[in-house]
């Protein structure tokens, strides 16, 4: 079994830059990671993976992760005391990948599925459809 150490990861911004996301807590089969670069615990970026095992009625191992990232409000001191209110989450953006592994899968199975998922995050048609709001169509 792998330690639980930070998992970089790294952005798309005009100077892209690492984030390193920093365990952060296990409750029972998810972990977590986050990333504190802004400094407010409300806007940290989270990272989670879980694992669940077999059970009889399900014979396959389900692996989920899940990248969460909050974009805060843009406040001003605009109050009549001049205090700058809180800050707040106007919004948060969500990403997902589910894998279903079943019992039966071998070795070879798996490493297919997790490179043809790699090689489909990077596909030109999934940056236009999550960039651009763009549809695959025929």
């Amino acid at each position: 079994m792998a330690q639980l150490t930070a998992i970089t990861l790294t952005d798309a911004a005009s100077t892209p830059v690492n984030r390193a996301f920093n365990p952060a807590k296990r409750d029972g089969d998810v972990y977590r990671w986050d990333y504190r670069g802004s400094g407010i615990v409300a806007a940290y970026d989270q990272l989670t993976i879980s694992t669940r095992l077999p059970s009889k009625a399900a014979k396959a191992t389900k692996v989920t992760m899940r990248l969460t990232c909050p974009s805060m409000e843009q406040t001003s001191a605009s109050t009549a005391t001049g205090i700058q209110p809180a800050p707040t989450v106007a919004y948060t953006s969500v990403g997902e990948i589910t894998l279903v592994l079943p019992e039966r899968s071998n070795l070879q199975d798996r490493k297919n599925l997790l490179a043809m998922l790699r090689d489909l995050i990077d596909e030109s048609l999934t940056t236009a459809v999550v960039e651009n709001y763009d549809a695959p169509y025929f």
